[in-house]
């Protein structure tokens, strides 16, 4: 209802956020009754405009996509997600075997986060992208001791989800991307959306170029090409997507079953993803986190939900909003550096979007 106002606050976002920084941004926002609204602004690289076809690496949003399985499995008679991960895995260092799904899902486990071990492979020349990681290389080499007692501290770790894949393929008997794209890409005709253990999208796709200050110069470099073999087999698989898609994602996830949309989930398994442990300390990064779905209402200033992603060169959001039953994607091709270039970009576009939705409302 309101694309040129939706487009000038996209087109402030990235003038007043990005600095020097020739990138751009794409976004997607749903309205009910109305058309979708997909916009861009900025290159994918210098002398190449972004289109609303490109497609992000949408980094940690796949989480989303494997809390919805594990609710389905668990809806089938499946998975018991409050049974010991011993269940399903083998004994590991630094790991408790007591920890349940829901754990792991909630990041409740304290389980270390890889991203932060001192040691962890994210970038450089000495990084192997193409080097498909084995679980206990990765629990050995870059799992420290835990956070606290399970159950007590929530801390965003993801870990915990390269663990629940291995939980996931071992219940559904089918690799995750496939039992994915099976349940909700091709049911929900996300076609703009591919998931894979770190595969670069088919050549028919095409890929907006991704930027990061590898050598920490405060230069960007292209990493246009770049596999994420190496990060998958590390956390969990690999999402690119357009916003539009994203968008579309969240509102058929979390969105008003009453206007006519379809479902992923049952009533009460959404109420299970939406609910926020308690628990004595700790907060995870960027809200309060469910069954990977984030509570953005204390960050943001106004009811919201969703997941955000940092990857390789890109940073993402897809989020819902409940009280007006709108969706609203967005992805920039950068990651986390230089210096809060990417947060700056992010908080600006929800910022610019999020104010003419709501103060059109």
């Amino acid at each position: 209802p309101y694309a040129a106002d939706l487009q000038s606050a996209l087109d402030q976002a990235l003038l007043e956020g990005q600095g020097a920084h020739d990138l751009g941004i794409s976004a997607a926002v749903l309205v009910p009754g109305y058309e979708p609204w997909l916009g861009v602004s900025g290159n994918s690289q210098p002398g190449l405009p972004l289109t609303t076809g490109m497609l992000f690496n949408m980094g940690s949003i796949a989480k989303s996509f494997e809390a919805a399985l594990a609710l389905q499995l668990a809806e089938e008679g499946a998975l018991d997600l409050d049974q010991p991960i011993a269940t399903w895995l083998p004994e590991y260092a630094r790991v408790d075997g007591r920890i349940t799904p829901r754990q792991l899902l909630n990041h409740t486990s304290s389980v270390y986060n890889v991203f932060e071990h001192p040691d962890f492979p994210w970038v450089g020349p000495g990084v192997d992208y193409e080097r498909v990681w084995q679980i206990e290389e990765v629990l050995n080499n870059f799992v420290g001791e835990p956070y606290g007692r399970p159950g007590t501290v929530q801390h965003y770790s993801s870990t915990n989800y390269l663990l629940l894949t291995a939980i996931l393929e071992q219940t559904a008997e089918e690799p995750v991307p496939r039992e994915i794209t099976r349940r909700f890409l091709g049911p929900l005709a996300l076609d703009s959306t591919v998931i894979s253990m770190g595969d670069l999208p088919p050549a028919h796709y095409t890929v907006a170029h991704p930027w990061l200050d590898v050598n920490g110069d405060g230069a960007l470099q292209d990493l246009s090409g770049v596999p994420q073999t190496w990060i998958a087999s590390m956390t969990h698989p690999v999402l690119y997507a357009t916003p539009a898609d994203m968008a579309r994602w969240m509102a058929a996830l979390l969105g008003d079953p009453g206007a006519g949309g379809k479902t992923v989930l049952s009533e009460e398994a959404v109420a299970q993803m939406l609910a926020i442990p308690a628990v004595k300390e700790g907060d995870p990064e960027g809200g309060r986190y469910g069954l990977g779905m984030v509570d953005f209402s204390q960050v943001l200033g106004h009811p919201v939900r969703g997941h955000g992603g940092s990857a390789l060169g890109y940073t993402a959001a897809a989020l819902y909003l409940p009280q007006e039953d709108i969706a609203l994607a967005w992805a920039i091709n950068t990651g986390e550096s230089p210096p809060d270039l990417a947060a700056n970009l992010m908080g600006r576009a929800w910022s610019a979007l999020s104010g003419v939705i709501l103060g059109g409302q």
